[in-house]
């Protein structure tokens, strides 16, 4: 079974958080919210208050086979850890992983110079010419082992493309089917 962790900082967006885990776990992925916070409850940019199913400090990425990291205001604490962004440029390195990343947390990843040569989308107020790849105005774009989302608006994009990389263009398919999301 794939591992997937989603980054938990306070203030992140909760759809783009919430429906790709929400989905990830309907498709049989086990998924984890990850606080980074190391506190075990986590209010969303919009007041929502999540618990966390663990802890960052001693989480294992070792057995992770897929690293999410979210948008919202809640970024720049992810952006701030060098623990995460050791982590997340190591998940952008190997291609035996998946990284995802939606919204602000697609443009982080632009930031750390992971989308250089690459496909990507993000809002296209935070895109910018230094990520070095081709931006493509797209709910969501997958570029080898890396898939972003633009914002909340291609949530479920996002995470069907994550299905599609973890698992199958099938399981994903499949998903689309029983949720009515393809009528």
């Amino acid at each position: 079974m794939k591992n997937v962790a989603i980054l938990l900082a306070e203030g992140f967006e909760e759809i783009e958080t919430l429906v790709p885990y929400d989905l990830l776990k309907r498709a049989g992925i086990h998924t984890q919210l990850v606080s980074v916070e190391n506190t075990k409850t986590v209010t969303g940019a919009n007041g929502l208050v999540v618990e966390a199913d663990v802890l960052l400090r001693g989480y294992d990425f070792l057995n992770t086979d897929c690293l999410i990291v979210p948008g919202g205001p809640g970024v720049e604490k992810i952006g701030a850890n060098e623990l995460l962004r050791d982590e997340i440029t190591a998940f952008a390195a190997n291609p035996y992983k998946v990284l995802g990343a939606i919204c602000a947390g697609a443009a982080l990843i632009g930031k750390l110079g992971l989308l250089k040569d690459r496909r990507y989308t993000c809002p296209p107020d935070l895109n910018s010419d230094s990520f070095g790849g081709t931006y493509e105005k797209k709910h969501a774009v997958t570029d080898q082992n890396v898939v972003t989302g633009i914002s909340v608006g291609g949530a479920f994009e996002f995470a069907f493309d994550l299905i599609d990389r973890l698992e199958s263009h099938m399981k994903a398919d499949e998903l689309k089917e029983a949720i009515c999301y393809t009528l």
